[in-house]
């Protein structure tokens, strides 16, 4: 049957592991190359770092990115003869929602911001044009979280935050002979947390720390399986294993108009040893699949140079390792090192506030080879798909956000 996928939208943000886009959700965020743990002021400060949320003034954010993400595979053969080559893209529009608010007392603003956001933070989905053989032809496993926050305004120099994140799960996946037709979609609800601190040890420094929870949602439904005759409908289960995740970021107010970044973020993607698809009314033998993945690194850089009172732009860069090893990667998640580069631009009238930013991994190739003859018939040493993996991604940012 089909084997289950979970797909790079861009990444994670979509970013880390092939599964995330490298800098999803913030706008303001992503012009800076996704260095925002420290310097995140606005209602994406809930994923990125909700202690920051206690220097985010009360407001309403719209937003929205379209990822879009070409990619190839070309398969090789044991002597080293190549196939055509399979091709897609990826061409997703996510939206963004948030608000921030915070209470007073006899006009002095309470020490607890509180907020709430929508946005996916992890998955996509992917189809190729079939081709009559056995194979994944489309897939999709998506996060949607809905993120409550708070935080604390501990001094002047400390605030600390969290966040309950409900993640909405959604799967879905339909194969050609793999080894039996098959289209499948199932939904689930997870729950996860996200806690967050803001240092500010002088009045030019900002520390940034985050931790997210992993997030696992079990999804459920059903869907037709033809086997042999007649096509019947089964029920279904998947379940969503989202990484833990830690970040620490640096912010520096290097001169008036001059702000810079850095940032360190680690994903526990080693935490997905195999991907399943179970059948619990039992007349299908479940699918399982081994991965064995691996954490992934991502370093990132940026800055923001205010022009004028209502006038910023922004630049960054990042280098994001694969998640993926040879083994276990296929041309669903066409995973590789992600060397990435961005800018940004913000507008302020009045109570508005305007965003846009663009942000492209440069195109790579990736080469899996072979081990058929290597292996001497181990088949836990033979690469799945080997072959030549191409891909990049354009990650394209618009917000709106205003003051309340």
């Amino acid at each position: 049957m089909k084997r289950v996928a979970a797909v790079l939208l861009v990444a994670t943000s979509a970013h880390a592991g092939g599964l995330q886009r490298p800098n999803a959700i913030s706008a303001r965020g992503v012009g800076m190359g996704g260095a925002w743990c420290a310097w995140a002021d606005d209602a994406t400060a809930i994923y990125f770092n909700p202690g920051a949320l206690d220097t985010v003034a009360p407001h309403v954010l719209v937003g929205g990115e379209l990822v879009v993400g070409p990619r190839s595979y070309t398969p090789v053969a044991a002597d080293g003869t190549r196939g055509p080559a399979q091709e897609a893209t990826v061409i997703a529009p996510v939206p963004v929602l948030g608000i921030v608010g915070r209470f007073s007392y006899d006009e002095r603003p309470s020490r607890v911001t509180l907020g709430l956001g929508v946005w996916n933070t992890f998955g996509g989905k992917i189809s190729y044009e079939p081709t009559g053989m056995p194979a994944l032809d489309a897939t999709q496993d998506i996060l949607i979280e809905v993120n409550a926050a708070a935080a604390v305004h501990v001094s002047d120099k400390l605030s600390v935050g969290g966040a309950l994140r409900v993640g909405i799960g959604m799967f879905a996946t339909e194969a050609t002979m793999n080894p039996f037709d098959a289209d499948l979609s199932a939904s689930g609800v997870g729950l996860g947390m996200t806690w967050g601190a803001l240092v500010r040890p002088t009045d030019t420094v900002r520390v940034g720390v985050t931790w997210r929870s992993p997030l696992r949602v079990t999804t459920k439904g059903s869907g037709l399986v033809e086997f042999g005759g007649p096509a019947e409908r089964h029920d279904i289960e998947h379940r969503q294993n989202w990484p833990q995740q830690v970040l620490l970021g640096l912010g520096w107010q290097a001169a008036s108009r001059l702000k810079l970044a850095t940032q360190v973020d680690w994903s526990q993607w080693s935490q997905i040893e195999e991907i399943s698809v179970t059948f619990p009314n039992g007349v299908l033998p479940d699918q399982i699949y081994p991965e064995y993945w691996d954490d992934s690194w991502a370093v990132r850089a940026g800055g923001e140079y205010a022009l004028s009172p209502t006038l910023s732009v922004r630049a960054g860069a990042y280098f994001d390792t694969k998640a993926v090893p040879d083994a276990t990667i296929e041309r669903q998640y066409t995973d590789s090192n992600k060397i990435g580069l961005a800018a940004g631009v913000g507008v302020r009238v009045n109570e508005w506030r305007f965003d846009a930013a663009i942000d492209g991994v440069i195109p790579g190739t990736r080469t899996v080879p072979n081990t058929t003859n290597e292996a001497a018939g181990v088949g836990a040493l033979v690469n799945k798909a080997p072959g030549d993996y191409r891909g990049s991604l354009l990650t394209l940012e618009l917000a709106a956000a205003r003051e309340f």
